[in-house]
């Protein structure tokens, strides 16, 4: 079994559009709460289990991240909000220890006549078997020890105000689909975060992700993300995240909203790794 796709993700279906999870400290632990790249995979996959129609491929998926989820049952529980012609659209809400913790939304859609592009090509870079200039950072968290990193982008080796980025390998290949790809668009440490600068905590408040038209990918792929800060103001942070199969596939294109925290607010005991 894939360590990612089967039991790490695997839901309880209750019934009713809802599917729960025991969530623990585990793996998949990020900042005092489980991982969002992770969280995202676990939504989608209610959500995917609720579009039976296979020919309704994911277009768009958006995530606000509330509260913070503690260790125990997660609830999350899907609503079909529209099936038109062409568009099946569902809503999530995500409950823990008696609190709605976050919110999602997804659009499945079906395929008709229109103009094929793609005018955001996979960047020229060396390949994932060269050695990569990144190290787990001594702060990093569980789940940062699932993926192998081979930095790409970033200047002369060195992090730069708003461009970081490179080639990601699962420390247990195996096939993948959506969810790695929501992962992936989520674990590399974004700019801000690294730069010398402007070291600090980011936690995520709002994730919003489009899918390329063939997103997945066999277990000896790997993929290529590249994060460019855009802004940051009055606390918050925007950044821009391209993700590629290593075949050039583009696999998606997210925006993150991030909150500022100064890492001296930060317990850095939950830094389990």
């Amino acid at each position: 079994m894939s360590w990612l796709l089967d039991e790490r993700t695997e839901l309880e279906a209750l019934g009713d559009g809802r599917y729960r999870r025991a969530i623990d400290d585990g793996e998949f632990w990020g900042t005092g709460s489980p991982f969002g790249g992770y969280l995202m995979a676990l939504t989608f996959g209610a959500m995917r289990a609720e579009v039976t129609d296979p020919d309704r491929k994911p277009r768009v998926y958006s995530h606000q991240f509330l509260r913070r989820v503690p260790v125990g049952p997660l609830d999350i529980i899907v609503t079909t909000e529209r099936v038109g012609a062409l568009v099946h659209s569902v809503t999530a809400r995500l409950e823990a220890d008696g609190h709605t913790v976050g919110v999602a939304s997804a659009m499945f859609t079906g395929d008709r006549e229109g103009p094929t592009y793609l005018d955001d090509p996979m960047p020229d870079v060396d390949p994932p078997t060269e050695p990569g200039g990144t190290e787990v950072p001594g702060w990093a968290t569980n789940v940062h020890g699932r993926f192998v990193p081979y930095r790409r982008f970033g200047e002369d080796g060195d992090v730069v105000p708003n461009e970081d980025g490179g080639w990601l390998r699962s420390t247990e290949p195996a096939a993948w689909d959506h969810r790695l790809a929501l992962m992936a668009s989520d674990v590399w440490p974004p700019p801000v975060i690294r730069n010398p600068d402007r070291m600090c905590a980011t936690p995520s408040l709002h994730h919003v992700v489009h899918f390329g038209p063939d997103v997945g990918g066999s277990a000896d792929q790997a993929l290529l993300v590249r994060h460019v800060a855009t802004r940051g103001h009055g606390g918050l942070t925007d950044e821009e995240i391209t993700l590629w199969a290593d075949d050039g596939r583009l696999q998606l294109k997210a925006r993150q909203l991030r909150t500022v925290v100064d890492l001296s607010r930060i317990d850095t005991s939950s830094f389990n790794l």
